[in-house]
């Protein structure tokens, strides 16, 4: 064993130890940061829309607006009916048969018996989600934005439920209020967007406690 070598162990634990202590200390922070929406501690940040008067913005996120829409759609079906097998079977061996070919002619008739198909096309109405509208939602003091072609303003005390839901395409956030869209629902997306169910937590238990 070299001089060296001690030195280069109390380097590499030394090392190892520091990578731990940053580790431990980001998730130290990120949960602090978490509690610290949640209790309400949220510093307001410039949006672009318009706020109402001692309106304060807290969060915003990219948004898609999604609702259930019904629509019409063509539906073909097409069914295979096999014709003649047993005339053609026969047919086949007749004509066959002059050429010294017997029982395989009839076989051979029967192998090139053909098919019809019929298709039927009927229009029938399905259900499904669709996006209608894409942009932002803003949370505020006082209630929930959508910003996008059209703006939704859904102040806190109308909404009946809410609920929100990670996927794979985003932060699904359910709202259940008067007038609502079928199965109305917004996908957030961005990097805080995880964090929009603590936000609204955060927002809407300091309002109660103001």
């Amino acid at each position: 064993m070299g001089l060296l070598d001690p030195l280069k162990k109390m380097s590499s634990a030394a090392g190892q130890s520091k990578v731990f202590t940053d580790i431990q200390k980001s998730i130290n922070n990120y949960q602090d940061r978490k509690q610290a929406i949640v209790d309400g501690n949220i510093e307001p940040i410039q949006v672009s829309a318009r706020l109402r008067t001692n309106e304060k913005a807290f969060a915003e996120f990219q948004a898609k607006r999604v609702v259930l829409v019904k629509e019409s759609v063509n539906r073909t079906v097409t069914k295979s009916k096999k014709k003649g097998v047993l005339t053609r079977a026969v047919s086949g061996g007749l004509l066959m048969k002059p050429f010294g070919l017997g029982r395989f002619g009839a076989l051979g008739g029967a192998a090139t018996a053909g098919s019809k198909s019929i298709s039927t096309t009927r229009q029938q109405d399905v259900s499904k989600l669709k996006t209608i509208d894409k942009g932002s939602i803003i949370m505020t003091n006082q209630r929930i934005l959508f910003i996008g072609k059209e703006a939704v303003s859904l102040p806190y005390d109308e909404l009946m439920a809410v609920n929100f839901r990670a996927t794979i395409s985003g932060v699904v956030m359910s709202v259940k209020y008067t007038g609502m869209l079928k199965d109305e629902r917004y996908v957030l997306s961005g990097d805080d967007a995880r964090k929009a169910g603590l936000y609204y937590k955060g927002i809407v238990g300091k309002m109660i406690t103001q």
